[in-house]
């Protein structure tokens, strides 16, 4: 298709003129799939300045917006995403089923924080018309939130989940949200928590509820501590006992050896004793033969004298 405008004609210049003709606006359309990355990024940036200003005359286009979703540019994919959320504001039937899936897709883009930012606004914006529709999308919403949880694009993306959540969603997502807030809400500082404070405020019972499962966890630690220390008390006190058991039963081995050392030294003295006395009995058996043999002695001298007397006569 031959265009009436470049990738050097002002932006402005291309707003006034799609905004009054309708040619122009296909033209524009059409330039989306063109094989020019410049072109297609003009298009898309007159087409974000037309919705702004009256989405209703894009409405005929959501299929080659949705297409353009593809594009390997960021700034075409982000650009056709703020496009649809203008569009949705007003209908917010343009996010088909089909589109949706493809509208998914954007969230997780791996390139651009902008093209995620951009998608989690349309997905807020849609989830916020109806409790259907915001069921549909907290899922990818919640999950979106802890991927990029510290991101560039995390606060804005919290601005948009408030708008959300004070839109027309299921007390279920208010529920869901507060939880995944309470710990921000309860630990985190300045914005963040601000921000947190807000979001679990649409659920405050949520709050109650998890201070008390808190408080039963905590209890319930305190009273496996406690068992344990009774464990390990008994464990010591049985260790103690068997320690003193085993002292008592080596105290009992040296006393049993004691008294068998005193008797066998005992039997050694008697026998010592027995030695000795039959000793002295052997020397008073010697000394009462001797004096024997003393008194034969005196007996046997005077015959021999008067024997020699005899004979000297």
């Amino acid at each position: 298709m031959k265009y009436s405008f470049t990738e050097e004609t002002l932006v402005e210049e291309g707003v006034t003129r799609a905004l009054r003709n309708q040619k122009v606006r296909h033209e524009l359309a059409d330039a989306l799939g063109c094989d020019r990355r410049a072109l297609r990024e003009h298009a898309a940036k007159v087409f974000v300045e037309v919705s702004q200003r009256d989405a209703k005359v894009l409405q005929p286009f959501e299929t080659e917006i949705i297409d353009a979703l593809d594009r390997p540019e960021s700034l075409t994919r982000y650009s056709m995403l703020d496009v649809l959320t203008e569009i949705c504001r007003i209908d917010a039937r343009v996010v088909t089923n089909s589109a949706f899936e493809v509208i998914e897709d954007c969230l997780y883009d791996e390139d651009s924080g902008t093209v995620r930012l951009s998608d989690f606004r349309l997905f807020c914006v849609f989830g916020a018309t109806t409790p259907t529709r915001s069921l549909k999308v907290w899922e990818d919403l919640s999950m979106a939130i802890r991927c990029y949880h510290g991101d560039a694009e995390f606060i804005p993306m919290l601005n948009e989940l408030l708008l959300y959540l004070n839109g027309k969603v299921d007390h279920k997502v208010h529920e869901q949200a507060t939880e995944l807030f309470a710990f921000d809400a309860e630990n985190a500082k300045g914005v963040l928590k601000r921000k947190a404070e807000a979001i679990v405020a649409f659920a405050p019972e949520v709050i109650e509820r998890l201070k008390a499962e808190a408080a039963a966890r905590e209890r319930e630690k305190a009273e496996e501590a406690r068992k344990t220390a009774e464990v390990a008390a008994r464990a010591a006190a049985e260790a103690d006992e068997a320690a003193d058991a085993a002292e008592e039963g080596a105290d009992d081995t040296d006393s049993a050896s004691g008294t068998d050392d005193a008797d066998a030294e005992g039997r050694v003295i008697g026998a010592d004793t027995v030695t000795g006395a039959s000793g002295t009995a052997d020397a008073g058996t010697d000394a009462v033969a001797d004096a024997d043999a003393e008194v034969g002695a005196d007996t046997d001298a005077p015959h021999a004298g008067e024997s020699g007397k005899g004979r000297s006569k």
